[in-house]
């Protein structure tokens, strides 16, 4: 009998989750189809459903900087979409103008799809250079140049991507 009551708990709980999580998907479809300005006709419920879902993605993704702070970072280590992770830090600064979101938006191009071969020469690289003394030479490693000079135009557009959308928020404002 008890476990019937735990069973019933835990299904519960699933729908819940369930429709909070097509809730989200709802609001981030409308976001996507209509533009980020769609959060001023949404009712508070919905506004306070996308913050949290915000927080909570770019806590996961700011986690994921922190444990990784080299420059070159494989794609599958996000959370997230680069698409769904640049959605939140845009709705988030909607709402505060965070110190570092800026920051983290940009550090968005850092994440890559690198093959498997050169994350393991990178690895192996990066352990030869932390042996080397301070004053060694270590001179450029060609698996890392291929990746560093997307990474820097990816930056580029990001900071251009996300200084507009400031710009947008600041005409806004302006008009309300």
């Amino acid at each position: 009998m008890e476990s019937n009551k735990n069973d019933k708990k835990l299904d519960v709980n699933s729908k819940i989750n369930e429709n909070s999580s097509s809730a989200v998907e709802r609001l981030l479809n409308e976001l996507k189809k209509t533009g980020i300005t769609a959060i001023l006709t949404m009712n508070k419920k919905e506004q306070i459903t996308l913050s949290n879902w915000a927080h909570d993605l770019v806590n996961q993704y700011d986690a994921v900087l922190k444990n990784n702070p080299m420059k070159l970072k494989d794609i599958a280590e996000l959370p997230c979409s680069k698409m769904d992770a640049k959605l939140a830090i845009k709705l988030l600064l909607l709402a505060s103008v965070e110190k570092g979101l800026k920051d983290k938006f940009v550090r968005l191009g850092t994440f890559q799809s690198v093959d498997q071969e050169d994350i393991s020469k990178l690895t192996k690289h990066l352990s030869y250079i932390q042996k080397q003394p301070m004053d060694a030479d270590t001179s450029s490693f060609p698996e890392l140049d291929k990746y560093m000079d997307l990474i820097i135009s990816e930056q580029k557009a990001l900071l251009e991507e996300i200084n507009s959308f400031i710009e947008d928020i600041r005409k806004i404002k302006k008009n309300f």
